[in-house]
């Protein structure tokens, strides 16, 4: 059993507790999920748990005993590890060197390679990833690093595990396998910690729920006598006064639909015949797409079914192996990112840690790097030399439409996922854009979040600007699109145009779930 009591996390470069006087507990053999808003202390808990930080204050017991870990390795040893959101790989290792690191099977002085690969291999075969475990780390997917991430503590043997938000990047085939293991763990006496936003899954699956609010632990229930709406109650605060009425300035004030008039017929974006065929990345073959002005379309898909290459190719990231991509005319045919930015394009990655930021570094210094380019104005700029008060400026412009009121001086690891998130939105949606590329950009919000995001997209299109949206998440995409183009195999299986989000019945809803499914998995394709 884990017991955290009176946890307290002060962050001194902020001045700010992200715990306070926080307790929670994990026995072996449940799965328990913790619940709460961005920004409530979710992860900085799990962290603390997992050995990623050191509390302030605060006791931490294993099966008894009290722990403090300095380390993640050392939390391990104790039997405790964590699959964070973005996990970070050993770049260069292969798949099956990271899952054994550290864990090296053989005699203290020589590695046995072959008995290490065949037993993370049939791991890997045995809960369905099926993992390329003799490729490099680099050329993993999202999803992939995620499912290598998980296999690392299977071939540990791990006690309790902490899960942050496992099933972004699944399809519902994968997310259901992967609670089958969370169910396999249980029965075998493992502890699981589930941090998720998909509350419905979250009481579908849990023993119990722990929610927390603003670092503190609100309440801990059992989730057979604790229904949705009492939980969403909890998680947000929503007096009885206020239930059924919209929150001002989230989903109020949504634009009507973005979809084009009939006058409109050059696309912000153009696709022709466009493959690419790159070793160790899922191909595209032959795609075409035409986004007009005022649309938001959205490109549904396993991310290893070609989603992640496309995204990567129409932002500059990957050159293709034929066909054309223009914005607004511009041809933008393996130029580069420096190129999509210049003709007009904003883009957030679904690698957060990776392409969208580096979280090493100061937030103020990951945030100068994308805006640098703005900042060299008159003769100092010539030189070279950028405008401090413009970025001064700028940086609190962002945080403050991001709604993250932490000093931007904070590593960008010190902040929780949905307050990353909201900084990398309100950093793109403030580059003023004809084409918004999202990819996941629900990922680690919660209602509120998602809430706010779908009316910033509404209102975006609404001067004729265009979006094109990839993910993972069909309520995601369902919610704010106008129409779906769905990826398979590295093909469009289908398109399927929506009708407005206000109109649609929820029989409409489980129809268009249901052919947006059997597209993904393999059905008819609809013209």
């Amino acid at each position: 059993m884990v017991t955290m009591r009176g946890i307290r996390k002060y962050f001194p470069t902020n001045g700010v507790y992200a715990l306070d006087n926080t307790d929670f507990d994990l026995d072996p053999g449940e799965i328990h999920a913790l619940l709460g808003e961005n920004g409530a202390g979710k992860s900085t808990l799990m962290h603390i748990m997992a050995g990623y930080l050191e509390p302030t204050a605060g006791h931490v017991l294993v099966d008894g005993r009290e722990r403090r870990f300095a380390t993640p390795a050392a939390a391990l040893t104790a039997g405790i590890g964590m699959v964070r959101q973005h996990p970070n790989l050993t770049p260069g290792f292969k798949v099956w060197e990271d899952c054994i690191l550290g864990a090296e099977p053989g005699s203290a002085l020589r590695l046995n390679p072959r008995l290490a690969r065949n037993r993370v291999r049939s791991l890997s075969e045995r809960w369905g990833f099926k993992l390329p475990v003799e490729a490099d780390t680099r050329s993993l997917t999202v999803s992939q690093r995620q499912k290598a991430a998980v296999l690392a503590l299977l071939f540990r043997n791990t006690g309790y595990l902490i899960f942050d938000e496992p099933t972004a990047v699944l399809t519902p085939d994968e997310t259901e396998g992967l609670f089958e293991l969370f169910r396999m763990l249980k029965a075998e006496g493992k502890g699981v910690v589930l941090i998720s936003h998909k509350l419905e899954e979250t009481l579908a699956l849990a023993d119990r729920v722990t929610v927390l609010r603003k670092g503190k632990t609100l309440a801990t229930r059992s989730t057979a006598l604790l229904h949705g709406d009492e939980l969403r109650d909890l998680m947000f605060g929503i007096e009885e006064g206020l239930k059924g009425t919209e929150v001002s300035g989230l989903s109020g004030g949504i634009a009507q639909t973005g979809k084009p008039s009939a006058v409109q017929e050059t696309g912000v974006l153009s696709i022709r015949d466009l493959s690419v065929e790159l070793p160790g990345r899922p191909f595209i073959r032959n795609l075409n797409v035409e986004l007009l002005p005022g649309a938001i379309m959205g490109i549904a898909g396993v991310r290893d079914s070609g989603l992640e290459t496309l995204e990567l190719t129409i932002t500059g990231f990957l050159r293709p192996s034929a066909g054309s991509i223009t914005l607004k005319g511009r041809d933008l045919t393996g130029k580069g990112t420096g190129t999509f930015r210049e003709a007009g394009g904003a883009y957030l990655s679904a690698d957060r840690t990776g392409n969208a930021l580096a979280v090493s570094l100061p937030l103020r210094d990951s945030i100068i790097i994308h805006l640098h380019r703005y900042s060299r104005n008159g003769l100092l700029g010539k030189l070279g030399i950028m405008d401090r008060r413009f970025l001064g400026s700028r940086i609190a412009s962002i945080m403050d439409k991001a709604q993250v009121s932490r000093s931007p001086q904070a590593r960008g690891d010190s902040f929780s996922g949905g307050m990353l998130q909201r900084i990398i939105l309100a950093r793109e949606f403030a580059e003023n854009a004809s084409l918004l590329v999202l990819a996941e950009p629900g990922w680690g919000l919660d209602r509120v979040g998602r809430d706010r995001l779908a009316g910033q997209l509404r209102n975006y299109v609404t001067a004729g600007r265009s979006v094109l949206l990839f993910s993972t998440d069909v309520d995601e995409l369902l919610s704010v699109s106008d129409e779906i183009l769905v990826l398979r195999n590295g093909a469009f299986s289908t398109r399927i145009p929506l009708d407005s989000p206000a109109s649609r019945s929820a029989a409409a809803i489980k129809d268009y779930k249901e052919r947006i499914g059997q597209a993904m998995v393999g059905g008819r394709s609809e013209e």
